[in-house]
């Protein structure tokens, strides 16, 4: 099991092991959040020959070459964007946008897309991390974006 600190991996190791497996698990904060506990991997066999591996909490997770796997878990949305009128839709107001006419409809969720992007944008930012090429783009994106908005009139 693999996730935050206090998320309930050992909890539900437990609860998998239907009473063959203890843990150690805390009890909740005042907030109602669980409590690090685990402070090693351990191997659990569990009654039906599975096996798990509880491990402690981690601080946090990042996606690896993860265009095409984003593809695949939100093909609703590539599969709509695909149909808008510009093949660089932001999907936020342009005309003629496959995605923005779903969620008008109530056929997608905003939040659905909005989880979307956030992948996406996670996923660029990490490319540019490692990739000095996409670091270029990305600047020369950003600055013509920043050169755009200081000529906007101030309202």
């Amino acid at each position: 099991m693999i996730g935050p600190s206090g998320a309930g991996k050992s909890t539900l190791t437990n609860a998998l092991g239907a009473g063959a497996v203890a843990l150690t698990t805390g009890a909740l904060r005042d907030d109602g959040k669980g409590r690090h506990t685990t402070t090693a991997r351990e191997l659990v066999v569990l009654p039906s020959g599975a096996v798990a591996i509880d491990t402690p909490g981690l601080r946090g997770m990042a996606l690896r070459d993860a265009d095409e796997g984003i593809s695949n878990a939100f093909t609703d949305i590539t599969e709509l964007a695909a149909d808008c009128r510009f093949a660089d839709c932001a999907h936020r107001g342009e005309p003629g946008c496959a995605v923005a006419r779903a969620i008008n409809e109530g056929d997608l969720d905003v939040a659905r897309l909005d989880d979307y992007e956030k992948l996406r944008r996670e996923q660029r930012w990490l490319e540019t991390k490692r990739d000095a090429r996409a670091r270029a783009q990305e600047h020369a994106r950003a600055k013509v974006f920043y050169k755009e908005v200081r000529r906007q009139p101030h309202r």
